[in-house]
Order: C-alpha cells, then structure tokens, then sequence
C-alpha cells in the first residue's frame, strides 16, 4: 500500500511539476518533437544503410552452390578465384564497406575481398561476432564493436550474418567490415544546431558512431550503470528521456529510437540549458521525480504489484497510440482533427490565414502489388521523412490514411509561400525510394484549400481540400492544385453517373453496336466484334470510354459483362452465315467474376456453338495461377481466346511465353503508322511473324485506307477491321449487311470496299 501511494504521489508530482513548466514553453515542445523526429529520420537512414549491406551479403551467400554448403566443400568454394572476384565486387559495390569475410565454423578466414593473399591462418574466434553467432542458433546477424585498424589508422565495426549448411546447421558466417566515418557521415546529415549530438548505440548501449566524431566514446556505453537512461534504452522503444550524459557532463534531452531490424538504435540530444534558458530547477525537478517514479515502479514489480506498474505503463502507452501513427510516428488523423480545429480557433482569434494541404501517394496500390506490402510501408516511412524534413517548426503534418497525409501550413502570408511548400514537397520526392536494393519512383498529388477563404469550419475546408485533391489526381498537366470555385468535384458526378448508369442496365439502355471483322485470303466477312453503346434519354448515344470506366470503379461491370456475353452470342446466333463475335473482357470484370461460369451461361442460353465465340484480354489481366486455369478451361470448352492491344503494354512477351494465345490483335496506333513509318511497319511485320511461328492468326485494327489495308495484305495479316471496311453498327443493320454479302445476287464486299460504298 505504501508503494502503491508512493507511486500514485510521484505521479501526481510529475504531471504537477509538468504542467507548470509546460506553461509558456511551446518552443520546448517543438524542440523535443524535433528531436524525435530527428532520431526518426536517422534511425530511418542508419536502417537503409545496414540494409543495403545486408542485402550484398545476402546476395553473396545466395550465390553459394546447394553442393559447397557442406563443411568439406565450403571451404573449397570460399578460397577460389571466382569467389574472390564476387567478394572483391560486393566489397567495392557499397562505399560503407572496406572488406568482406567468409569465416568457416571453426572461426578461420577461408575467403576474402582482402586483395592480398592469406599466408598464415587467421582466426576471429575471439570476435564477438563469432561467439555470439556460433553458440546461439537463434541469432543470424549481429553488430561487432568498433575497433582501429592498425595499418590504416581507421575505425571500423561489423555486420556479421549467419551461414547455414543444406540441413540448417551452423557452417560459417559471412562478415562486412564497416567503415565508421562513413557511418559518421549520415549522422553528420542534419542541420547544426548547438550542442546537438547524435549517436549510434548497439543493443547493449555500446557506442558504434558518433556525431560530432570522438574516438575517445567508441566502443564505450551511451549510458552509465544505475541510470533512467540504462532503463530506457533496455525498453527498446522510442522514447524521449532528460538525463547527464557522462560525454559532457550536461544534463540532454536525449531522443531514443531503436532500430527495427537490427540491434542497435539512434540517440539524437541536445542541452537543455539550450532548450530551456533560466528553467534548471524545474526540469531538474521533473527528471528528478520521474526517477523517483521509475524506481517505485521497478519496486513494485519486485514485490508482485505488477498490475500497478502494468496499469501506469498500458495508460502512457494507450494515451500515445491513441493518437499518433505506429508506422510513422506521426500524429494520426485523431490528433489532426484536434490540431485542425485549434488551428482554426487561433487563425480566426487573429485573423491569420492558414493553408490545409492534403496528400497521397501516386500509384500506391500498385506499388504495393508489384513490390510487397513490407515494401510499401518502408515507403509510406520515407515519405513520412522527407515531407517532416521540409515543414517550418509551426507547421503540423499527419498521417490520416494509408497513403494519405495532411500538411496544416501555419500561417501563410500569400499564395506564393504555399506554392513553395508545394514544390518543395514535390521536389523531395524526385530522388527514387530505395527498398533493399530496388529503386522505386514514388510521386505524390496534392490539394490546398486556405483558411478562411475555402471554409468557414474544418469539415469545409477538409471537403475543399480532398475536392482539390481529387481534381489533382485526375489531372494529366499537374499534380497538385489549390481549391477555387471552378474546380468541381469529379467524384460527385462519377457518382451521379454511377446511378445513371445502374438505371441504364435495368431499363434497357445499353445496346451492343457490331463491326464487321474482314478475312484478307478470302476478303470476306470473319466475324464481328461487340462493342457496347449507352443510348442515353437526354444525352443521346455514349461512348464506352466514358462509362466503362465508372463501370469498372463501381463494379457495375460484372453484371454489364454478363448482359454483353448474352446478348452477343443470341445475335450472333440469328446472323445468315456462322460468323464468329468477339467480346472484350474487362480487367475487373475478369477478377471480380466467374467468368467461365458466365461464358458457360451465356452459350448454353443461346446456343451459341463455343468455337463461335473469341474473348479478348489486354496485358490489364495479370495471368496468375487461377487466371490461367480459366482461360484453359475457356479453351478446353472451344472459345478462342485473342490478346488485344498488343504491343502497347510491357509485358506483350511474357503474355505470349504464358499462354497460348489463338489470336493477336495488332493495336490501331501501328497501323496508322504503317504507310508512313518505317518503324511501324517494322512492329507489325515482326508480330505477324512472331504469330505465325506460334500458330496464331492476327488482326489489325483501325484500319482507315485502302493504302493501309493493302500494306496490311502485304506484310501477311490474317484479318483487318476499322472504318474503311466498316463502321460498328447495331443489331439489325449488322444482319443485313452480313446478308449483303453473300448469294450470287449480292455485290461482294470486295466490290463494295473497292467502290467505297461503305466508308
């Protein structure tokens, strides 16, 4: 009971002392919020750097053969000339790296990036490294301790990472020798500022790297024994801590952020004589009593009261999470929405305009399919960095979504400082994210609303701003606009549209118009391809290019999808000869849908025979496992299946090599080319040899003139259609157009093409 009291009076204490000397002290506020985010940003850099390193040495071990990961064979593959020049070339590839090691599991160097032959045996058993990694098989990397080369003069440590024979058992351990002064140079990376210093600690305390650079604390504990700040950094979480450093004597507000992936962490500080001028006593008192409270807290964990330390503990930590972002630390919308509205307090008690900035990053979704969501997060964190990096002390940022930020720029004299802070964060965007290895380019859009001209209250100027935003993704010119009159809410009418357009699929609007597909051998008629029209009340006929797109968004293709296939394959069926139509499949309409299950309904209802029916896929269809099988099974039924669009995309060849196509539909972009550019035509006569080797037919689309059409005969196309052989047209005008062209009666069409009777 007596602790329990003790620790409930420190407590009180603490907030008491603290919000007495909180009072009037915003400037200290941002300081230490600068530090964290100084200690962020360095963790941040410290990590891609280890990473960078990690990965070369994953990449050398990746390269052993499965035959030399025995005991016998390891150290064979290690002391050759070949791996001597992978060595030499992943030493040279990172200028953090001065050499690389292959150590055998007795602890003997067996091969190196040392230019200079191994004469007498070497060995690290004394290495920490190897102590630790040899004897424990849970570890698999692990930092050595800065130590001082002799014939150099230069200070070094190590990453040293596991190597595991074809059973899992410990073979050896491959070793980077780290540079520290290049270490030392991204720590150096923040402004100067007095007292400032930076250092990186391992796991344990021990110091790796230090800015400003002193020999004299390398390989020496950050902390001193019996300290808050030994506690802390044992806690292994970020934090910000008030205590003497043993370095200068002076008591630092010291910024702690751990890293994620290696055992070692960031410490960025500064006095606080700095931070504070004239207020000693009062921050001497709060560390003092929170010491206090930290001993209490420890002794009631020693005489069982575990539910008083894990209460205190849960109440800090829940009052944090409840209000920043894990993955970046920075505020979360909750806290945003705080700050917006006593930003708009404040901008309103003096008149003072503000500008609400909101952003998201381009193409995120893709980013994270095509690199792994791990990668996306390392992003969503760089982003996070270089945006806080760019923002003046009084402004406040936030992460509010997943890839969405918001910028709350306070205040601002005219329209020119928000366009700089536009830029600025834009232009801190040009340099490519680097995630392990790979560089990824990574845009964000922007949109501004001010204060009070866009909105009277914070829900209006939020709506300006994500209007702003939105107009600002849609726009091809730019990517970032501020928020006036004219610009419109195109989310609103694609909604308006959405509704228009679900109305349309229940009452009969949409019809499908039909283009004739024309046989170059024969010049006859080979089939149609189905090209669906919206016949609008009050607007007259609409193109599919702007309704399939809501369509898609809404998911409103599915059941458009299904409407097509049926109404296709029953026209199809009442034409006077067997002609084949094609249907375009949608993206979306393939991964939402059963297409087989659709197709399989839409022939059984018409009885359509299969092999009268081609589906059309673009490169927009990523071919994975499950999307394969459907198109065998389409195939195994008698659907023909064509690839569209070819040669527009960037994976036309990887398509091909995955599935066997029946048909290449030759873009309309080439074919315009082909009378005039030499490289068009080069493009489509490499396709229609490429298609002929593999047993597929082509078809040209767009095909305008009787130059292109005779070019097209030429290079040895299969079909052509496009608006001089004839425009799409509706049901019943494409029955008897087909019927036009046969019987002993009727003009041929090659009679009709050659007249231009149908243009």
């Amino acid at each position: 009971m007596i602790i329990f009291v003790s620790i409930v009076t420190a407590a009180a204490a603490v907030a008491g002392a603290a919000l007495t000397f909180m009072r009037g002290n915003v400037d200290l506020a941002r300081a230490e919020n600068d530090l964290a985010s100084g200690a962020l940003a360095l963790q941040e850099r410290t990590e891609n750097v280890l990473q960078s390193i990690e990965s070369v040495l994953r990449d050398v071990v990746s390269r052993i053969p499965s035959a030399c990961l025995r005991t016998g064979k390891f150290e064979g593959f290690a002391a050759s000339q070949a791996t001597k020049a992978i060595l030499v070339g992943a030493s040279s590839s990172l200028p953090q790296v001065t050499r690389i090691d292959l150590v055998n599991a007795r602890g003997r160097i067996v091969g190196s990036s040392n230019p200079f032959p191994i004469n007498d045996p070497i060995y690290l058993t004394g290495a920490s490294y190897y102590q630790a990694l040899s004897t424990d098989p849970s570890l698999v990397l692990y930092l050595g301790e800065p130590m001082k080369i002799r014939a150099t003069g230069k200070r070094v440590f190590s990453l040293a990472r596991t190597i595991k024979d074809t059973e899992g058992n410990f073979l050896g351990i491959i070793v980077s020798t780290i540079d520290v002064s290049q270490i030392e140079r991204v720590l150096e990376d923040r402004p100067i500022t007095r007292t400032l210093a930076v250092t990186f600690y391992r796991r344990d305390g021990m110091i790796l790297a230090h800015s400003p650079k002193s020999e004299r604390v390398l390989g020496q504990k950050i902390w001193h024994p019996n300290t808050p700040l030994q506690r802390v950094i044992a806690k292994n979480t970020p934090t910000l801590i008030r205590d003497i450093s043993w370095i200068d004597k002076r008591e630092r507000v010291i910024a702690l952020h751990p890293l994620a992936n290696y055992p070692g962490g960031i410490a960025v500080s500064r006095a606080v004589a700095d931070l504070v001028p004239g207020r000693h006593f009062e921050a001497r008192l709060i560390r003092f009593i929170a010491y206090l409270m930290d001993i209490a807290i420890d002794a009631a964990s020693v005489l069982g009261l575990q539910q008083v330390r894990t209460g205190i503990l849960r109440a800090a930590s829940e009052s944090y999470l409840s209000r920043h972002d894990i993955l970046t630390k920075l505020p979360n919308r909750h806290l945003f929405s705080e700050e917006l509205k006593r930003t708009f307090l404040g901008s309103q008690q003096s008149g003072g305009a503000f500008a609400l900035h909101f952003l998201d990053i381009d193409r995120f979704k893709d980013i994270n399919e095509n690199h792994g969501h791990g990668a996306g997060d390392e992003i969503i964190q760089t982003v996070a960095r270089r945006l806080r990096e760019r923002l003046r002390k009084s402004d406040f940022i936030a992460r509010i979504g997943a890839d969405e930020f918001a910028i709350i720029q306070r205040p601002v004299r005219d329209r020119q400082q928000i366009i700089d802070l536009v830029m600025a964060a834009q232009a801190a965007m040009k340099v490519p994210c680097t995630v392990i290895t790979t560089e990824v380019d990574v845009g964000v859009s922007i949109g501004v609303a001010i204060a009070p001209s866009d909105g009277n209250t914070p829900p209006e100027l939020m709506r300006a701003a994500d209007t702003a935003l939105y107009a600002a993704k849609t726009d091809p010119d730019s990517s970032y606009r501020l928020y006036d009159a004219s610009v419109k809410d195109s989310r609103a009418e694609r909604r308006a549209l959405e509704a228009s357009l679900r109305s349309a699929l229940e009452n009969g609007e949409l019809e499908l118009f039909y283009q004739p597909i024309l046989d170059l051998p024969t010049n006859q008629i080979w089939g149609c391809e189905a090209l669906v029209r919206w016949r609008h009340p009050t607007k007259g006929l609409i193109s599919p290019l702007e309704f399939i797109p809501t369509a898609e968004e809404s998911g409103l293709i599915g059941p458009i999808g299904d409407w097509i296939l049926d109404e296709a394959c029953s026209t199809a069926l009442t034409w006077d000869l067997p002609l084949k139509v094609a249907i375009n499949l949608s993206p979306m309409q393939f991964k939402r849908r059963d297409v087989l299950a659709s197709v399989k309904k839409a022939l059984a209802l018409s009885g359509l025979p299969a092999h009268r029916l081609v589906l059309e896929i673009t490169e927009s269809v990523k071919l994975t496992g499950e999307a394969t099988a459907t198109l065998e099974r389409l195939k195994t039924l008698g659907v023909s299946i064509a690839l569209d669009d070819f040669g527009t995309g960037y994976a036309s060849m990887s398509y091909l090599r995955s599935f066997a196509f029946d048909k290449i539909k030759i873009d309309q972009s080439f074919v315009r080319g082909i009378t005039d550019s030499s490289d068009s035509r080069a493009i489509i006569k490499a396709t229609i040899g490429l298609a002929n080797d593999l047993r597929m037919s082509t078809t040209a689309e767009g095909v305008e003139t009787e130059e292109q059409l005779n070019a097209l005969r030429l290079a040895g196309a299969s079909q052509a259609q496009g608006y001089f052989i004839a425009k799409p047209m509706p049901r019943e005008a494409i029955a008897a157009f087909i019927a036009s062209t046969q019987g002993p009666h009727q003009n041929s069409l090659s009679e009709q093409l050659s007249s231009r009777a149908i243009a």
